[in-house]
C-alpha cells in the first residue's frame, strides 16, 4: 500500500494513530463549543487601571496567549505579553491582569512565575485542570477556570483558549462578539468535513499538504498580526505530533536577515519544504513581501505551499489555519507510521527534573 493509500484507509490510521490523537484533533470544534460555557470559581470584576497582560505558560498552554495577543493586537489599549519563563518580567505589578495556565497544574515554571507576581499584587486568574496551580488558586483565593483533565495538553487548546476569551470580557478589557464566536463555530464545523478522515485524499488539503511534507524540513512563512501566532502553533505541533524539526519566521523581519541564507541554497542540497501561511486581510506591503520573496527563493526551495485562512473574523481567521495545521500533523505523523501521541523525551526530562 502506498503513502497516498494510507490516509484513507481507517483501519490502517487507527492501527497507527493508538493514542487517538486524530479523534482529539477532530473533536476540536466541539470541544470550544464546550469550553465557552465554562464559568470561573471566584469573581471576575472589571479592571479601570490595568496597563499590561500578561499570560504565563508553556508549551500547548501558552498558544493560548500568544492567540489572545493576535487576537487584541490592532484594539487592545494595553500590550499582552506571553511569558515562558520561571519568572515574572519586572514590569509586573498590581496594575497587571495575569493569567497563569497550566493544563496539568504542576508546571513548574508557570507555578514559579505566578507566586512571583502574586507577591507584586498582579490580579491572578488561572486555568487549569488540577495540579498545584488550582491548590495555589484556592489557597489564595484567586479566581480560576477549572478544565477537564485527560487530554494532551496540545490537545486541549479550546479549553486552555475560550476562559482566557471569557475572562477578557468578563473584565471588561475586550469584548468578542457573540456573533465572531458563532461564526468561529460554524466555520471549524464546516472545515471538520473538509479536513477529517472521511474526505479523501484527493479533496482533502491537510492530506495533501501532509504528503508535501513528506521527508522533509518545513520552514513555515507567517506575519505579524493574524498568522503569526499559527505560525508558532503548527511549528510545534510538527514538533510534537510528527516528531519533526520544522522552524518558524515572520514578514517583514525574515526579509532582513534569513531571505539571505535561503537564496544561496542549491536545490538539491537540502531537504526544507517552504510553507507561507496567508491571511487576507494582511497589509499591501506584507502581501508584496510575500510575493517578491517567493520569486526570490521558490526556486531554490523547490516551490512554495501556500495555505490561506478562512472567515472574517479574526478569531475565525486564526483557528481556521491552526485546525489545518493540527490535522496536518496528524496525517504527517501517520504518513510515517508513528504515533502522534506519545512525547517519550518531554516525558523522561520531567522524570529526571524530580530527581
Amino acid at each position: 500500500m502506498d503513502k497516498v493509500e494510507l490516509l484513507d484507509d481507517k483501519k490502517r490510521v487507527g492501527d497507527i494513530d493508538k493514542g487517538g490523537m486524530l479523534l482529539a484533533v477532530t473533536n476540536f470544534p466541539d470541544m470550544l463549543a464546550n469550553a465557552i460555557g465554562l464559568l470561573p470559581q471566584g469573581s471576575l470584576r472589571q479592571q479601570k487601571k490595568i496597563k499590561q497582560l500578561v499570560v504565563a505558560g508553556m508549551g500547548g498552554s501558552a498558544i493560548a496567549g500568544d492567540i489572545l495577543g493576535s487576537l487584541l493586537r490592532e484594539k487592545a489599549p494595553f500590550p499582552v505579553f506571553v511569558n515562558r519563563s520561571y519568572y515574572s518580567p519586572a514590569f509586573v505589578d498590581k496594575e497587571t491582569v495575569f493569567f497563569a495556565i497550566s493544563y496539568s497544574g504542576n508546571t513548574e515554571e508557570t507555578l514559579g512565575a505566578t507566586k512571583e507576581a502574586a507577591k507584586r499584587g498582579a490580579k491572578i486568574i488561572c486555568i487549569t485542570s488540577g495540579g498545584a496551580l488550582k491548590k495555589l488558586a484556592e489557597q489564595h483565593g484567586f479566581p480560576f477556570y477549572l478544565i477537564p483533565a485527560g487530554f494532551q495538553p496540545r490537545a486541549a487548546l479550546p479549553y486552555l483558549l475560550a476562559p482566557i476569551l471569557n475572562a477578557v470580557k468578563a473584565l471588561g478589557l475586550a469584548e468578542l462578539k457573540e456573533k465572531e464566536l458563532q461564526e468561529t463555530l460554524a466555520l471549524l464545523n464546516e472545515l471538520k468535513d473538509e479536513y477529517g478522515l472521511e474526505k479523501p485524499v484527493r479533496a482533502n488539503l491537510a492530506k495533501q499538504t501532509a504528503q508535501k511534507l513528506l521527508g522533509k524540513t518545513p520552514l513555515v512563512f507567517a506575519s505579524v498580526g493574524i498568522t503569526d501566532s499559527v505560525g508558532l502553533r503548527f511549528k510545534t505541533q510538527l514538533n510534537e505530533n510528527s516528531k519533526i524539526m520544522a522552524a518558524i519566521n515572520l514578514f517583514p523581519e525574515l526579509n532582513h536577515n534569513e531571505i539571505v541564507a535561503l537564496a544561496a541554497l542549491k536545490r538539491n542540497q537540502h531537504n526544507y519544504s517552504l510553507l507561507f501561511l496567508r491571511d487576507e486581510k494582511d497589509s499591501e506591503r506584507i502581501k508584496k513581501r510575500m510575493e517578491i520573496t517567493k520569486s526570490l527563493i521558490g526556486n531554490q526551495l523547490g516551490g512554495v505551499n501556500q495555505i490561506w485562512s478562512k472567515g472574517k473574523s479574526r478569531l475565525a481567521r486564526i483557528l481556521s489555519l491552526i485546525y489545518l495545521g493540527d490535522f496536518v500533523s496528524v496525517y504527517l505523523a501517520i504518513l510515517q507510521g508513528i504515533d502522534p501521541t506519545p512525547v517519550e523525551a518531554i516525558t523522561r526530562l520531567k522524570k529526571e527534573l524530580k530527581r
